[in-house]
Parts: C-alpha cells; structure tokens; sequence
C-alpha cells in the first residue's frame, strides 16, 4: 500500500476533531443542529488553517443520515460516499485550474441535477479568488438564487480578490493561525499514533516553525521522520528548517552584549557556512530577542535566559530590535545579505546609542552600590551625601484630580486598550500600561495605577516616560504628564481628596504625601577615589559634578 502523508491520514473527519477554529466550528455544529443552512460560504484565512477540511466535513454533515450531536457518523450511505476517493454529492472544484467563464457556465448548467444520495449537492471552489472577473460574474446569478438542493463553499487565501457582489451573497468566516498550544496537542496526538520517537523540544520548534498552520506542522513532522530512524531532536528540526537553536542564538546575543566583534562575527559566519540563511538568522534573532523581554517583564520564564537576562537592559533589547528589523526589511531588495548581516552585529555593538544606553545601565549599577554603602556593606571613609528627586508629588496628583473628568479618562482607556501597532521601543511600555489601570486624566495629564512598586518606579523614570506620552500622542499630540502611581496610595490620596471635597474646598489642597517615586541623585560622594563607585559615577555625571572632600 502507497504511503499516505500525515497531514492527509490525520485530517479530520468530524467536528470534533478540528483542533483551532473553534468559533466556526461551533457556528456550523449549531447551523447542522437547528437545521439553519445556508446556500453560500466563505472560507478565508492562511494556508494550513482547517478551510478545506472543514468544508468536507460540513459538507458531509448537512447529508447525513445519522447525525451524533451534530457531528457526521461517517457510517451511513452519504458520510461513506463522502469519505470515498471520488464523492457523487461533494464536487470539488480547482479554482487555480477552472477559473474561466466556460468553466464555471459549465457548473451553472449542472446545478440543477439533484443530489445522488444526500440532501444536498455541496460544490467547494478551492482558491476561489483566482477565477477570473468574467467567471464571477457567470456565477454570481447562480450564488445568488441556487436551487434550493445546491450548497456553494468558497475557500480562499486572498479574500480581498473576491468581488464584494461575490461576498455580500455568502456567509463569510474568517480562519485564524492555530494556536502554538493547539499545534502542540495535535502533533503530541500523531506521534503516539504512528509510535514516532521524538522529544517535546522538537516537537516544539516544529510548532513554531509552522506559523500556525496545521498542515504545515505534520508536514514538517513527515519530514523530520524520513530525515532520521533514530530519535527526533530540536537540533534535527533546525537543521530541516534552516534554523539556529535558542540556545545558540542566546550564546551569540550573550557574546554581542559583551561587546565581543571578533567572536560574534565568527559565531555568525560559522551558522552560514552550515548553510543557514542570512533572513532566518535575523528573524530568528528578532524572536528570541521578543522572548528574552517577556521574560524580563515575568510574562514567562525560561531557563535559557536565566544568565543573560541578569547582564543586559531592556533599552539595550529595543535598540537591538531596531537595527534588526530595519536590516531585515533593507535586506530583501539585496543580493549582498551576509554584508548587511555582518554590519548589523557591529552596528549592535559598535553603535553612539549602545554606548549611551550600556552608561545608563552604569548608574543602575551605581544606585545599587550605593544601597550597599548606606546599609554598611562596604567601608566608606565619610558619608555618602544623597539627595533624592521626587518623580511624583501630591500637587502633581492634585492638580490632575482638580482638571479631571470622565470623557478624558475614557478617551486614554480607549488609546491604550485599542493601539497594537506601535514602534518596537513602544512594544514593553505597551504592555505594561495595557496592565495597568488609568484612575484619572485631565485634557492633558493622566494618572495611571499599577500594584507593582518597581513598575511604577520603572515607567516614571525619564526615558519610559516619555514613551508612555509618546504611545498617548500618537495620533494627536495632547498630554504633556503622566503620573504612574502604586494602587493602594491612589486609593489614600483619592479619598483626603474627596473628603475635603466634601467639607466644602472647592479645590482641595493636600499635606504632603510619599508616592515612594523618585530618583537618586548623587551630589558629592566621600568614597575612596579608586572605588567602583566614584569611577562609575564620575563617568555618568562628570568630574565637575563628583567632588572628593579632603
């Protein structure tokens, strides 16, 4: 017996067995239930997603005889005509193939010839948009007003082709990308079936790989089985794809905050000459770079980048991504890929910016020796002399709360709930406010609340805050300040206000109030001149502003 690709033996056969989808599945499971059926559909969305198999299996379902909660029985007369090599009641058509006028005058004529075993005669147009504007109009009678026994399924990757006449006839569902998890389950599923001996490392960067498509994923797996007989492995599947593994691509971004040209340059051309791709490398670069943040922020957690995430700044990863992805979309239109590459890790390292953002990292590294200094944990020879900064007062808060009304307050909600195409230096300020809470705005001041103290202190800090103003004036410059403040001291401060309110002041003013918001600043400092701390110091504020006291 011939040999059956996996994505074919394990195509699904009812509704049940549709992994993703699920709102169109439980769609069409209700219109076979109630018995509500349309005479056209819709199908668009990627490649790989479920349209044609779904097709089938709504085709099969509205002609079978012994329905089991909606789902076809695959025992009865028109489920096994339906599951045959060439069904009667079910006509497939080759839109990419079959796309002229006397093709589709063709299928008017036929339409009227009733079903052989079912209810319906159930025509599904594959690739519909490929036909030509003279076949959509030779159809459009027939999609309009079908006998009343025919049933249309057009599937398409392109539904923008599509005539609107065409659309405004049919029932329209939009496939989505699969869900990696989904993609995951599905792929554990067929490996146990078939007894493939594969680790679930493999079987995740397969997932990956597939971009969201189903057949894509099985189609990989059928590779990965004739590529070895032994076990499957993630390094197995990269070398199918033509990808590097994370934690090689970790090793390089490791050696590229390190500063290291010589090694990074080695280390890239070393995946070239294993005949990588210069686009996947960056691409993948970019991925790995968009895990390494959300794992920063703790959105998830991987051990890969338990080191590196300790050695590098989050401004650092922006600027990373920014020279990554404006490499990836000059080198399309390039036939000297390695060039741009190789200039892009120098770029990396080598760039004004990068030297400017590893400084700023210098004055974190300073704030935290000299927390060490205060709590006694290195030996100073005088008192180090701080003053700190306050980023948020109470007449800030006041003065917000005064101006404030609802309509700004929603109009804020709106901008940061609704924006999702922002610049990638925007990417984490995003999503950080996106879970936060906006409190209160005023037409051009917003306080915003988050029950996390280091995320307030980290988006009230300059440069995260100018960003936060920058995503709020996207599309009309308007805010000019933004106040992020622990949730439980808004609670405080909101309620003095509103019981002065009440007492009668007309614009209540507060006593001062610690949002514990602020930065350090150091004016002078007694530590020996030789110490870690004067020289990082004296290297971010400038000898004239770090002075030693004899």
């Amino acid at each position: 017996m011939n040999y059956v690709a996996l994505y074919r033996k394990f195509r699904p056969n009812t509704f049940s067995d549709m992994s993703g989808q699920d709102v169109i599945v439980k769609t069409l499971l209700n219109a076979v239930k109630t018995n509500k059926i349309g005479h056209a559909y819709v199908f668009s969305g990627p490649r790989g997603t479920g349209k044609t198999s779904l097709a089938k299996i709504f085709a099969k379902a509205v002609n079978c005889e012994n329905l089991i909660d909606g789902n076809p029985c695959n025992k009865c007369d028109s489920c096994i005509n339906a599951n045959s090599n060439s069904p009667s009641d079910i006509i497939e058509i080759d839109g990419a193939s079959n796309n002229g006028v006397e093709e589709i005058r063709d299928l008017r004529d036929k339409v009227k010839y009733l079903p052989n075993i079912g209810k319906y005669k159930v025509y599904i147009i594959d690739e519909v948009h490929m036909l030509t504007t003279g076949a959509f109009n030779a159809l459009l009678k027939t999609l309009e007003e079908p006998p009343s026994h025919v049933l249309f399924i057009l599937a398409t990757t392109e539904v923008h082709k599509i005539p609107a006449t065409i659309l405004s006839r049919c029932q329209r569902f939009d496939f989505k990308n699969i869900d990696l998890n989904n993609i995951i389950e599905r792929l554990e599923y067929v490996s146990k079936e078939e007894n493939i001996n594969i680790t679930k490392e493999a079987i995740k960067t397969i997932a990956i790989n597939a971009e969201g498509g189903m057949r894509d994923a099985l189609s990989l797996l059928d590779q990965a089985v004739s590529f070895t007989s032994d076990k499957i492995e993630e390094k197995d599947i990269n070398d199918l794809v033509g990808s590097v593994s994370k934690k090689d691509l970790v090793n390089l971004l490791s050696l590229i905050n390190n500063a290291n040209v010589v090694k990074s340059l080695e280390l890239i051309n070393s995946f070239i000459s294993e005949g990588k791709e210069e686009e996947r490398l960056l691409k993948d670069l970019i991925n790995t770079l968009r895990d390494l943040l959300l794992n920063m922020v703790g959105y998830s957690n991987e051990e890969v980048f338990a080191e590196l995430k300790r050695n590098i700044s989050i401004s650092k990863i922006y600027h990373y991504l920014e020279i990554l992805i404006d490499t990836l979309n000059n080198m399309r239109f390039s036939i000297q890929k390695q060039i741009y590459l190789e200039i892009a890790i120098i770029q990396m390292i080598e760039h004004e910016d990068v030297k400017q953002i590893d400084l700023s990292t210098n004055l974190i590294e300073l704030r935290s020796e000299v927390e060490k200094l205060k709590q006694g944990n290195f030996v100073k020879t005088k008192q180090v002399d701080i003053k700190k900064k306050e980023l948020v007062n109470v007449e800030n808060i006041t003065n917000v709360l005064h101006e404030a009304n609802i309509d700004d307050k929603e109009y804020v909600e709106n901008i940061i709930q609704t924006k999702t195409n922002v610049k990638p230096h925007l990417e984490m300020v995003l999503h950080l406010l996106k879970n936060s809470k906006v409190v209160a705005s005023s037409i051009n001041s917003v306080i915003i609340t988050n029950d996390n103290l280091t995320i307030c202190n980290d988006l009230m800090q300059r440069e995260n805050n100018s960003f936060i103003l920058e995503i709020l004036n996207l599309d009309a410059k308007k805010y000019d300040s933004v106040y992020v403040i622990l949730d439980s001291d808004w609670e405080i401060v909101r309620k003095r206000y509103v019981d002065l309110l009440k007492s009668g002041q007309k614009r209540p003013s507060l006593n001062n109030y610690d949002f514990k918001i602020y930065e350090e600043i150091i004016k002078n400092d007694e530590i020996k001149k030789d110490s870690k701390v004067y020289n990082l110091a004296k290297e971010y504020f400038g000898e004239e502003i770090v002075k030693i006291k004899e």
